[in-house]
């Protein structure tokens, strides 16, 4: 898929969740609310590899109106630049979140670690080499667009940084998405 293709997906996802929205006011987060989401966007990866599109769904726990925790799980699969080999990534992320009250705009910055779960696939080939668990740290930030009190589109970026082996592909890379997220 092209980042042309990626982009247009994109722009209609929101066109969609935005014409089919109910009037937005402020909503804080208070103590002990739950809040589940999804995403979709890029990922910017190593040199070798094509951007790709990247998926992910996330649970989070407030601790209190300002402070949360969450459990990130996201998926990419970008393709090497000279095959259809691809380098399949899943991540489980654990993240603390910092938002600021801004009215119907709640601005955030995310810092975490997490495991990523990594396998080169092998285009016409049933034997890909085996997958491996690294460990890594991630840094973001984005917003929060409050529809109504209890629904949100979320902007996000997000910098991963994976342990590296020599010899092995680079998991390395920078997401951005938008997606949903609905409080409890």
């Amino acid at each position: 898929m092209t980042t042309t293709t990626l982009t247009r997906v994109l722009f209609a996802f929101a066109v969609i969740v935005l014409l089919s929205s109910t009037p937005a006011f402020a909503q804080t987060p208070d103590t002990g609310q739950v809040a589940l989401g999804g995403d979709i966007g890029l990922v910017f990866v190593d040199s070798v590899m094509e951007n790709s599109l990247a998926l992910q769904g996330l649970g989070e726990y407030y601790f209190s109106p300002r402070m949360s925790g969450r459990v990130l799980l996201g998926w990419t699969n970008p393709e090497f630049d000279d095959s259809d080999d691809s380098f399949r990534q899943v991540k489980l992320l654990f993240n603390v979140a910092y938002n600021w009250e801004g009215g119907k705009v709640h601005p955030f910055v995310t810092a975490g670690t997490g495991f990523y779960f990594v396998k080169v696939k092998l285009d016409n080939t049933d034997e890909s080499p085996d997958g491996e668990t690294r460990g890594g740290l991630n840094f973001g930030g984005g917003a929060e667009f409050f529809l109504n009190s209890l629904t949100t589109i979320k902007a996000e970026g997000r910098l991963d940084i994976v342990s590296h082996p020599s010899g092995h592909p680079d998991a390395t890379g920078f997401t951005l998405t938008v997606g949903v997220k609905r409080y409890f």
